[in-house]
């Protein structure tokens, strides 16, 4: 290939990308790199398109092949460093990160990113200092400011987090998520009339963000008026009527409000709170040797970590995705909970007067993780799913202690109680449910839920998953 036809190839796939045409520029480039295997634009614009494509293992093939022949390219590091991140390899892109702003100590983005996987890592005063890098290499660059206050406040730094989220602000006012970001600072300030535009100004700039409706609705119930959280929810959920995290703040401010009926209705325990228990799939003899197997998938996963700072879980590690693999344990899962939802929507039936059933989904995808949690008062704090219509999880491996009487429900899964993030005064009904081996849990995705603490040294291995829109 010549020159001159390299460089038309590497435009063309550069517009193919630009044009959300991924497939033709990853099919462009593979072609090209037949004559030129190690080119590292062809390996780097090859990596986003299969990435954009949904094949992170492509991509990070291509970039590690980048990195090998070009080891001082520092987008090649962060390109690898923004794959991995997403496969919640957090290590992983932590030294890619590191590496590309070694390499570019200019670049604002690379800094900025390892401070986001700093964050994650539960690392947060060293993602402040990255994020004040990245603002020291470019002042301008409001994402740095964003991510800074983020972690200030998860600090406690409330004042100091609402001066760089105004800073943010000024650089990019039409920034919804930081505009939110800076109403739930100023709710933590008690500045709650403040709180209250900042969040009404952000669902403004964007009506369809379902975050700044639900800290919207939890302030207004902080002020003591919850029916205007539920018409703010209501608002919302007209145009996005089955959004599970403004269900959820809507059956907070129902409860608020006193409007037992309604919340019942919605939050639905009988009804759609659904528990089974598994057969022994195809290919094991038993449910136990089938746990086993999954068990020892999830010990031996790279993406294992303690619990990522962006999760619930406490005290416990956590992995990235589990459904990468097209064969073993995890394939075999993703088969199971295929057949559990679609048993759990037809059960559902038809009822356009619900607002779960009404948008229950035709087709779906999954996604799934795994918490493990042994002992030292393990747990996961109250939380939804809010990007999902349904949720579930599955027990491969369970305490003994979840099984003694006089332990509390030690280990158990806890469905109503809604998180300490919001504002709530009244006690919900709550359901709790028994973790057996082998027992497949359904659950709408905006059902609060926990685990109750326990302290043995049992361990507690648990896959969760989520069931999600077609795209």
């Amino acid at each position: 290939m010549s020159s001159e036809d390299l460089t038309d190839t590497i435009a063309q796939a550069q517009r193919f990308l630009q044009g959300g045409r991924a497939q033709d520029a990853m099919s462009l480039c593979d072609t090209a790199r037949k004559q030129a295997p190690h080119h590292p634009t062809l390996l780097k614009l090859g990596a986003i398109a299969a990435f954009q494509c949904g094949d992170p293992a492509k991509a990070t093939g291509l970039l590690e092949d980048a990195v090998t022949h070009f080891p001082d390219d520092a987008e090649a590091h962060f390109n690898l460093g923004v794959v991995n991140q997403a496969q919640g390899l957090l290590t992983a892109a932590l030294a890619n990160f590191s590496r590309s702003a070694e390499l570019a100590p200019d670049s604002a983005g690379a800094h900025y990113n390892r401070g986001t996987a700093l964050h994650e890592l539960s690392r947060p005063e060293e993602a402040v200092e990255a994020y004040r890098t990245a603002i020291a290499s470019a002042p301008g660059y409001a994402p740095a400011h964003a991510g800074l206050a983020f972690v200030l406040r998860s600090l406690g730094e409330l004042e100091a987090a609402a001066e760089s989220y105004e800073q943010a602000l000024r650089l990019d006012p039409a920034d919804p998520q930081t505009q939110s970001g800076y109403g739930v600072t100023l709710q933590h300030l008690g500045r709650l009339p403040e709180a209250a535009k900042a969040l009404a100004d952000a669902t403004a700039l964007d009506p369809d963000y379902p975050d700044a409706v639900t800290n919207l609705a939890d302030v207004l119930v902080q002020q003591g008026d919850p029916g205007a959280a539920v018409a703010a929810c209501e608002r919302f959920l007209q145009r996005q009527p089955g959004d599970s995290g403004v269900l959820a703040a809507k059956a907070i401010a129902l409860g608020e409000s006193g409007e037992a009926e309604a919340f019942t209705r919605l939050v639905d325990f009988d009804r759609f709170l659904f528990p089974e228990k598994q057969a022994a799939p195809r290919g094991f003899a038993d449910i136990a040797s089938f746990n086993a197997a999954l068990a020892e998938q999830v010990l031996a996963h790279p993406t294992l970590v303690d619990a990522p700072a962006s999760h619930a879980t406490r005290r416990g590690k956590h992995t990235g995705e589990l459904l990468g693999d097209v064969a073993g344990p995890s394939a075999t899962f993703r088969a199971m909970v295929d057949d559990a939802v679609t048993r759990y929507r037809t059960r559902l039936g038809a009822d356009l007067s619900h607002p779960f059933v009404a948008n229950a989904l035709s087709r779906w995808r999954l996604t799934a993780w795994s918490i493990v949690l042994q002992g030292a008062g393990g747990y996961q704090a109250p939380h939804i799913h809010p990007s999902a219509w349904l949720s579930g999880v599955y027990y491969a491996r369970v305490p003994d202690i979840v099984g003694d009487a006089n332990a509390e429900k030690a280990g158990w899964i806890e469905f109503g109680q809604p998180s300490e993030e919001f504002h709530w005064s009244w006690q919900p009904p709550l359901r709790a449910i028994r973790p057996e081996l082998g027992l497949l849990v359904l659950f709408p995705s905006y059902f609060f839920h926990r685990t109750i603490a326990y302290d043995t040294d049992d361990m507690r291995i648990s896959v969760a998953f989520d069931v999600l829109p077609v795209r």
